[in-house]
């Protein structure tokens, strides 16, 4: 099982701890105080607190423009790469503020692993797509990488596909295939958090359904924060969801409460169709 404990590399001295009076839950992977997201002058995430419990997968639904991606890319402040963004608030992983200059944000990147709407493969073979991320943070051995790369395949349920044909180009693959390529290439560096951005939103229902299968089954290892606008997905695969409406956090609960009974008329709205 993959294992939890935070990587002494993500910070750069113990101090970074917080202490046992800031209200961290233990059994969350990932934890929101208060964060807010600004673009300029235009806040698109609103003062959300929000905790991710380790090994679920917690489904960020609302309508387009709510917020929900924004948010989720600040998790691993991928944010920070974006000109006239800032956040506010904080976001604490096993325990450890983010926002902290003592952090190394790439470290908070390998074990914070992201994965986009459309996958992106690298125009290379198979096998350098995931191995890439390990050679670049030093490992070299040929036969470690091959580990590597074997492991992280089998995880993402692509390795029998392509175990033939790993020098081949990962452009050749289908759309599905090169979504879980991306999705093996983040597990290439252990992470023990995944966030996914609609992953499914642009295959067809085939490769949905795999992508959905390989989501439950991840969850063993890794915790997982997807957002998705397909409500029946949602429900499918995820142990909680989010609500979020124009920046904030309506409702956020056990997805089978969330979407029978929820407590908020506006929630009961979206999912009915009557708001989106």
């Amino acid at each position: 099982m993959q294992s939890m404990v935070l990587h002494p590399a993500v910070m750069k001295t113990k101090s970074m701890r917080v202490s046992e009076g800031s209200g961290f839950a233990a059994s969350s992977a990932l934890q929101t105080k208060e964060l807010s997201v600004f673009y300029g002058e235009h806040q698109a995430v609103n003062q959300v607190s929000i905790s991710f419990r380790k090994q679920s997968v917690t489904a960020l639904i609302g309508p387009s423009g709510c917020g929900k991606s924004t948010f989720l890319r600040a998790l691993n402040r991928m944010n920070d790469d974006i000109d006239q963004c800032r956040a506010e608030g904080e976001i604490y992983y096993e325990g450890i503020e983010l926002h902290s200059e003592r952090v190394n944000l790439h470290e908070v990147r390998k074990q914070i692993g992201m994965v986009f709407q459309r996958p992106v493969p690298f125009a290379k073979s198979i096998f350098k797509n995931v191995a890439s991320g390990p050679m670049r943070h030093g490992v070299k051995k040929q036969s470690e990488l091959e580990e590597i790369v074997e492991d992280s395949l089998k995880k993402a349920a692509l390795w029998d596909e392509v175990k033939d044909q790993l020098n081949t180009s990962a452009l050749r693959l289908s759309g599905g295939q090169q979504q879980r390529l991306c999705i093996a290439r983040a597990l290439a560096m252990q992470p023990s958090v995944l966030l996914l951005d609609e992953p499914a939103s642009a295959l067809d229902p085939v490769s949905t359904a795999k992508i959905e299968e390989l989501i439950t089954q991840l969850k063993a290892d890794y915790t997982i924060v997807i957002v998705t606008h397909n409500m029946q997905q949602a429900a499918r695969i995820s142990d909680e969801t989010a609500y979020f409406y124009m920046g904030r956090v309506v409702e956020h609960g056990q997805t089978g409460q969330i979407f029978t009974n929820p407590l908020h008329e506006q929630t009961a709205h979206y999912i009915n169709g009557r708001i989106g």
